[in-house]
This record gives C-alpha cells, structure tokens and sequence, in this order.
C-alpha cells in the first residue's frame, strides 16, 4: 500500500567506550560497529575473514548498534566483514545480506591496541582490480578522541564541493582554509530509497578544542552552524572513545545546527521519514492557508524538482501539481471530492524543494468553518513485488569533445550478467548525431534496486575520469526509464584535457 502523506491545514552525543584486552605480541584487536537505519539487529550476524575473523552472531548491542569483536589479529592483516542475516544463528543467509564486502584497513591493526571500526548499512567497499579505492568504513584512532558524523541528503542533490571548515582536529580537518571546504566526505552507506549516505571521522587530542561547520565554500551554502564547546558539542573529549553526531539537509545558510542530532533514532525519523510540516504559528511556516485560495505547504525533507533539467516544462508543472490533492474532511477517514487546483507555485530554477503554495480554482475557495486535509504522493512506490519485474532502462550520453569519431561505448556495471566487463554484448551504445543512446533491460522487485556502472571505450584504461560509480536507481512501478549521461573527461585522454585548459 503506498504511503500518502496528509496534513490538516490550518488558517492563519551518544559516546561508546569499552575495555581493552591483552594481545599476543605482533596483534592487535578490533571490534566491529555496524548501524541500521531502522535500528533492527534482529538475527544479525556476520561473515569475516583475514587472521581469525571468521562469521558469527554479534557479540553484542550498545547505543550505536551491534557489535563483533575479533581479537589476536595480526599485524598488517586486511579483515574483511559482511552484515548478513543468521536465521536463528545456524549461519548465513546471503539473500539477507546488510552490506556488501568491507575491506579493513591493514593499518586498523595496531600491535597492543583495540581499534573500533564504524560501518553502516548499504556499505560496500569499491575494488578497482586489486586496490580498494573507497573502503566505506570508518577507523577510529584509539589514542585520540573521535567524532564519526554522519550527513544525509533526502533529495540525494550532494553538492560536489560539500566539505567542512574545521579546527584543532588532527590531519588536514584541522586546518581549513575559508572558501576552500576540506574534502571529508565520503559514502557510508545506503538508505531504503536507493540514496547513498555520506560520513567521516575526525580525531582531535584530548587536550584540544576542535569544532567544524559544514559547507560548499559560502556562507550561503552553510548546512550547520559552528559546531564547538561553546554551541554544546564535544564539551569532553576522551581518548579511545568516539562520539556520534547526524546531520540531515535542511538547505542552504543554515546555522543553528536544528537539524544536528546526537540520538541516531531522532535522525532516522528525520531523514527517511518524509512528511508534511504542521503549522507553526510563531515563525508562520509548515502546512497552512492565508486565504481562502492559497495553501502554503512545507515537507520536513527536500525532493527533487524535475523543472529545471525539463525539456518539457509544462509537463514538469503538471507532474509537480500532481503531487498535491486537497480534500474537505467531513468525518473519520472520510472526505469530499478534491477541490480543483489551478496551478502550484514553486522555486523554478532550485534543483530540490520543499516549499509550495497551492492555488486553488476560485469555485473551489476553503470555507474557514470546515476542515480540509492536503495529500502529497510523490507516486513512489512502497511494496516488493512478488514477481520481479522487467523495466527498460535508456542511457543517453554527452561526451567530451575530444572522444575519438570512431569510439565504441558502453557501460560496465553490476547490472550485467557478466559483471563489469566493458565491451559486452548488449551493453554497447548506438551514436545518433552528438550523442550517444544505450537501451537494455533490468530485472527489479524491490520499491527501489540502485545499479552501479561506469562507461568507457572498450576497456578499463579508457573509462572515464571520475570518482566512485554512476548510480542507477530503478523504481518498481515504471515500466521504462530514462537517463542523462555526460562524461565530461576520459582516463586516457586526461592529460590532453588538462593542457586545453591550463
């Protein structure tokens, strides 16, 4: 059943510390976190390998989320986890896996030390043939005091300079110039709608006095306010210890920190849960009419507009204002027929939004004696289908002005059969004019299946330059999809790039 958000109109830091063991010579130790969204580590257990990691049901719960401790690791050892389901602790069930394969660091093991590592779920760490290039874990350094910060961005419109300004943390976090937002981000994990999550750690000695905001190199652009002892944060650092803050996007110049949470429950509310604001009399805002035809609605999250990238802009109004009905409550569960809508007004040229004003047809103007209810319905899909489902999905792409006339290319991904084998039969692009078009068919039965893939011309040196994978997100309830590409630089043709614009 698909879930309709409504609202009535109205007229006008967790810290977790454990124990050391003692370690043979040349090992040392690590314990495992991992953090579901939904809070939910019922029958979790893990598979691990590297030294004596091995599967087994967690070790236990805390604040944070389940835990697995490994012990007498060796020195320089790569350990590698994976959240999966132990259906009454028998062992695995791999069609029930929480993450993909996470490869830890070699350098997480420290001769006589504990180190605590943080992975969250939808985590998966990217390989590029032998050489991991994105881990998507976090290590705690045991001898300073750590803040893992997790940031979500429910419109999944991450602004590419997002970063922080900070100080008195260690490393390059620690000496942020103004303007220049240090780059920290980096994927933690997924969320159920597909989206990725973004995080990082910092790490700061217990005598220091660090603090960051989050920003893309404007105070316009600000997503926290100072975050400090003086605004109530990392009032006492301790070493070996870490400390958990979450922050959701409530959009630009942003500063005071009202979307910063500390309890991971509070955050997920926040982030995933999307509805409607209520109204709000002291600062006038949430869902409320000022007249009889104008209805002011506030969603608690961004979504993304379709307007601005439309070639058809009038369809983008349309599918816009079909988000929105709005109804005459006449009792319990019970409503009148929709009330006509003449248009709804939004920010044309922002890319994600989360204020309208709905204008009513002047026959269908609210009677301040009776109550009415505004539906939104995004028109997502909510329910697994029992049977998967084929939607054919349409790549067209833009390349570099550069990219040879005789090029041949197409994608490499996980939605291949032959996973990420460039080249394939069936994966290769038709050129028409300027572009590029690719059609193929995936197989889908969850709400939402995301896809990685990466284009090049024939093979791995000639990809494109870019950091990461595409990410292909394929609702349920669409039978085709379309979507934009632009490479903007091949591998191979990197240097030739930067010449042109030295």
């Amino acid at each position: 059943m698909k879930k309709v958000l409504t609202a009535l109109i109205m007229f006008v830091a967790a810290i977790s510390v454990f124990g050391l063991k003692t370690n043979a010579a040349g090992t040392g130790n690590l314990v495992i976190h991992y953090h579901a969204w939904d809070g939910d580590y019922t029958e979790l257990g893990s598979w691990a390998w590297g030294g004596p990691a091995a599967g087994k049901v967690y070790t236990g719960l805390d604040d944070f989320g389940a835990y697995w401790e490994y012990n007498d690791i060796p020195l320089a050892t790569e350990v590698g986890f994976i959240a999966v389901t132990w259906p009454g602790g028998a062992g695995p069930n791999w069609d029930d896996k929480k993450t993909g394969d996470i490869f830890i660091s070699p350098d997480a093991i420290i001769e006589g030390k504990t180190t605590h590592v943080y992975v969250f779920e939808g985590a998966a760490s990217v390989k590029e043939g032998d050489v991991v290039v994105d881990r998507q874990n976090f290590v705690a350094n045991p001898d300073l005091h750590n803040v893992m910060v997790i940031y979500y961005d429910p419109a999944n419109a991450y602004a590419e300079e997002l970063g922080i300004h900070g100080w008195g943390w260690e490393g390059p976090a620690g000496s942020s110039a103004w303007g220049t937002p240090t780059q920290v981000l980096s994927t933690a994990g997924v969320a159920e709608s597909g989206y990725p999550v973004k995080g990082f750690m910092l790490s700061a000695a217990a005598t220091a006095s660090p603090g960051f905001l989050m920003y893309a190199g404007a105070d316009t652009s600000k997503k926290t306010g100072d975050l400090k002892s003086e605004t109530g944060f990392f009032t006492t650092l301790t070493a070996g210890t870490t400390e958990f803050l979450f922050v959701v996007n409530a959009g630009d110049a942003v500063v005071d920190n009202s979307n910063v949470y500390t309890d991971a429950a509070v955050f997920a509310e926040e982030a995933f849960s999307f509805k409607l604001k209520p109204f709000v009399a002291e600062d006038m805002t949430g869902t409320f009419a000022q007249n009889p035809t104008d209805i002011y609605v506030e969603t608690s999250a961004a979504v993304a507009s379709p307007y601005p990238s439309a070639l058809d802009k009038d369809a983008a109004r349309a599918e816009i204002e079909s988000w929105f009905t709005v109804k005459e409550k006449t009792g319990e569960n019970t409503y009148g027929p929709a009330l006509a809508i003449e248009r709804v007004d939004f920010a044309l040229s922002a890319e994600t939004l989360n204020t309208f004003v709905i204008v009513l047809e002047e026959g269908s103007a609210l009677d301040n004696t009776k109550e009415y209810e505004v539906f939104f319905d995004l028109g997502l899909p909510s329910e697994t289908l029992a049977e998967a489902k084929t939607v054919e999905v349409t790549l067209e792409l833009t390349v570099p002005a550069n990219t040879p006339v005789d090029a041949v290319l197409s994608i490499a991904g996980n939605l291949q059969t032959t996973q990420w084998t460039p080249n394939a039969a069936g994966y290769i692009a038709t050129k028409d004019g300027d572009t590029y078009t690719l059609t193929f068919d995936v197989s889908v039965t969850e709400p939402f299946t995301t896809f990685e893939y990466k284009w090049t011309r024939g093979d791995w040196p000639n990809a494109e330059f870019v950091e990461g994978n595409r990410s292909l997100v394929v609702p349920n309830n669409v039978d085709s999809i379309t979507v934009q590409d632009t490479v903007l630089i091949w591998e191979d043709l990197k240097a030739e790039t930067d010449s042109k614009y030295a």
